[in-house]
């Protein structure tokens, strides 16, 4: 190897670093006790349900004309035990327990993020995710 080389290598870490340390500057930070968080199920596009994620168990079962899914909210969080779509890939995104995380299950249109009802919605918030 030569200077150039180790210059290249050099930048490029620096770069991805500086990327990096970008995005997590922006993320929210906010404080939250797990029982504080909630669940958006939609469905099509249309809110289905608010659902407070807490140490209780409750199943939620969504049978509409695209589909039937199973969630199951316990221990904070919330995760998908069932899907009736053909490649059940929504089962694998499993628990889900902290804000911005998902579940999408295209098939049925059904889609779950977890979110901090008493957070403060930035401007640069995303609205949708396609």
């Amino acid at each position: 190897m030569k200077r150039g080389d180790l210059y290249i290598i050099l930048l490029g870490l620096l770069l991805a670093g500086s990327i990096y340390g970008f995005k997590w500057l922006q993320m929210d930070h906010s404080a939250y006790k797990p029982g504080d968080l909630m669940a958006r199920i939609t469905v099509n596009g249309k809110l289905y349900k608010n659902v407070a994620l807490t140490d209780k168990v409750e199943i939620i079962d969504i049978k509409t004309g695209f589909g039937h899914n199973t969630l199951k909210v316990f221990n904070y969080g919330i995760q998908m035990i069932y899907s009736d779509a053909p490649k059940r890939i929504a089962l694998d995104m499993g628990f889900i327990s902290k804000p911005y995380q998902q579940i999408i299950c295209i098939p049925t249109r059904v889609y779950v993020e977890v979110f901090n009802p008493h957070g403060q919605p930035s401007k640069d918030e995303l609205d949708a995710v396609i």
